[in-house]
């Protein structure tokens, strides 16, 4: 359960209205319904009535006082502690994946440091939809995300603004034989069946490479073998043997050097996609306005 559920239930008890609760929140109306019915599930019981306007269940009257509450103890609490915390203005507050947290923050990171800084950066990691939860709920700054179908529609460009950092590509691998060839490799014309090593519909890449796969001129006869929520999980399958997969080029740069894994199909099979940076478009962080303009120049300068 995330705490902005909380908040986004308690200004739908407000304002009983989804499109004007959804608004105040800074998402968008699918999203923010998605939200609600996320924490109903949690909650185990439906706690609005979707009608205008919109009246809350008696499960929902009595869960009201309790998100109530347990909002106004924790923002509470979280006052106090920033007390003793560094400034905000001192502090970049940063959302992302667990992989690109391994793979390109590091070094990202240090770039602007050494641009703008120094300065204090606090890193939350987690999943997509989460790392946008945070975004629009003002927990952080910035938010570094892959960019896939999936992260456009959420993110509404009309609340919030982004830069290209970067590209990446994700390469079609699996482990190698004896003789160093694939031990499962993409042939455009095959139909034998190739073991798959699947993303779950929560990463961020899995509608990157849906998107890809149902443009190539022939279906690829893949047979889903495992679907795993962690990049890493997938990366350790795939130099198993387990099966042939997609995984972004950084993430295993090491493992095709040492011979763990080895590209198991041609360029076609290559799905290329961004790395971007995404605020508030109503930010108002000193901070983040001067690495902001100063990275929007620098990628206009790149184009």
């Amino acid at each position: 359960m995330q705490l902005a559920w909380l908040e986004d239930f308690v200004e739908l008890a407000r304002t009983r209205n989804f499109s004007r609760a959804a608004e105040n929140r800074f998402v968008t109306s699918p999203a923010f319904g998605r939200r609600i019915r996320a924490l109903e599930e949690w909650v185990g019981a439906p706690l609005a009535e979707r009608k205008q306007p919109v009246s809350l269940t008696p499960a929902g009257m009595l869960f009201l006082d309790a998100a109530t509450h347990s909002l106004d103890v924790l923002h509470a609490a979280r006052a106090q502690l920033q007390n003793t915390a560094p400034h905000a203005e001192e502090t970049l507050r940063i959302a992302t994946g667990r992989t690109l947290a391994k793979t390109f923050f590091p070094d990202w990171c240090e770039s602007i440091n050494r641009r703008f800084g120094p300065f204090l950066v606090s890193l939350s990691t987690g999943g997509a939809q989460e790392g946008i939860m945070r975004l629009s709920s003002g927990d952080v700054d910035l938010l570094l995300s892959y960019g896939s179908p999936s992260t456009r529609l959420l993110i509404d460009p009309h609340l919030y603004e982004s830069i290209l950092l970067d590209h990446e590509v994700l390469l079609p691998v699996s482990a190698p034989d004896a003789k160093g060839r694939p031990q499962f490799r993409i042939s455009p014309t095959g139909d034998t069946p190739i073991p798959w090593l699947a993303y779950s519909p929560s990463l961020t890449l899995r509608s990157v490479l849906s998107q890809h796969l149902a443009g190539l001129p022939h279906k690829l006869p893949l047979r889903m073998v495992c679907q795993a929520d962690s990049y890493e999980a997938i990366l350790e399958m795939a130099k198993r043997g387990a099966g042939l997969t997609w995984l972004p080029q950084r993430l295993i740069q090491d493992e095709l050097k040492q011979g763990h894994l080895t590209v198991a199909g041609g360029a076609s099979m290559r799905v290329n996609f961004d790395i971007s940076l995404y605020r508030s478009r109503r930010s108002s962080n000193a901070r983040v306005d001067a690495i902001w303009q100063g990275l929007s120049a620098a990628a206009k300068n790149n184009e």
